[in-house]
């Protein structure tokens, strides 16, 4: 899918149609201010617009040679075999750059989605399980310790699982957890599919003529800088993190003991809410099939964390810091006063 919407054929027609005649306007208008600038400058005989001129036109060059190199890059991010690359390292990995890093945002929003089921599903049990109440008389009668409350003793009512209410924080905190992965590596995913639909190319003529423009450098500079930064450095972040995602995201409990009779409006439900069932009946109904697993639980929730928010957080920070540092080395003005006293 995403070698479709970057790599496809669509998306050259829409580069060679769209993006490089804007860019060539934007560069014949960029010279004919240059050229304008340059002839008042004789006319006046005014030195600082002339130099001027000559330093807008080393700058035209720059940004032009900025524009190939991005576009040459990413044809070749489309061209790169990814599994060829995870074989060098034992991994596993398909596509090119820009479908593997796809591709792992879309296994981090699923492993994070599976948190959830099993995160949920404990949860359930133990939110159950600790509710269960007990209630104890003063004076038991026999093995029976309820029998005497029938003769006017007095009594108490307890939670005997209670203590389950440890485990019940820890999993909410870990239902919370998850719950973010997955908003978050969505939240990237929709970020990289803009991306790839070309939001990032319509910088690049923009840049290119506010570089030359007066005072406007920095500003054309951070145009370029978006556009090389979303286009190569946030997808090959990803790409490289899905290097990883065997390790990442492996699952630590068996996805397929968990499903959703156990829940409300399904099968044992209404036998458990109007029958007198005990502790061993409810916790066979949800963990009999060996499901009683809260710490895998909690490991999951950890794995969908680090790979749902931490590893895409990090690609994305990558970024913005590539903008940050590209824009200033854009950004400098070239002094062209010491190189003509060279002349």
């Amino acid at each position: 899918m995403a070698a479709e919407l970057i790599c496809g054929p669509k998306f050259g027609s829409f580069l060679t149609t769209t993006i490089i005649p804007i860019t060539a306007y934007a560069t014949m208008a960029t010279c004919m201010v240059i050229a304008a600038s340059y002839m008042l400058g004789r006319m006046l005989s005014n030195p600082k617009l002339t130099l001027w001129s000559k330093t807008e036109i080393v700058q035209l060059f720059v940004s032009l040679a900025s524009t190939l190199l991005i576009i040459m890059v990413v044809g070749s991010f489309c061209n790169v075999n990814m599994s060829e690359v995870a074989q060098i390292f034992g991994a596993s990995g398909s596509g090119n750059i820009y479908d593997a890093a796809k591709g792992y945002l879309s296994d981090a929003a699923l492993h994070a989605h599976h948190a959830i089921t099993v995160v949920r599903y404990q949860l359930q049990g133990y939110t159950v399980l600790s509710y269960f109440n007990a209630l104890k008389c003063e004076i038991p009668m026999g093995d029976s310790t309820g029998l005497g409350c029938f003769f006017g003793q007095g009594s108490t009512t307890m939670q005997p699982l209670g203590g389950y209410g440890t485990v019940m924080a820890a999993l909410n905190f870990a239902l919370n957890s998850s719950l973010m992965s997955f908003f978050t590596a969505m939240n990237f995913a929709f970020i990289l599919m803009f991306v790839y639909r070309g939001f990032a190319f319509m910088f690049l003529p923009l840049g290119i003529f506010m570089r030359s423009m007066p005072y406007m450098r920095p500003f054309g500079s951070l145009m370029i800088a978006v556009s090389f930064s979303f286009l190569i450095v946030y997808p090959l972040m990803l790409a490289i993190f899905g290097l990883m995602s065997d390790v990442i995201l492996k699952e630590p409990v068996d996805m397929s003991k968990y499903h959703e009779k156990a829940y409300p409006d399904h099968e044992g439900a209404e036998e458990l809410a109007t029958s007198m069932a005990g502790e061993a009946y409810v916790h066979d109904m949800y963990f009999g099939d060996g499901q009683d697993n809260y710490v895998g639980a909690l490991n999951f929730a950890a794995t969908a964390f680090i790979g749902g928010v931490f590893f895409p957080t990090v690609a994305m920070i990558a970024a913005i810091a590539s903008v940050a540092y590209v824009a200033r080395l854009y950004g400098d003005e070239i002094d062209l006063s010491r190189l003509t006293q060279l002349v």
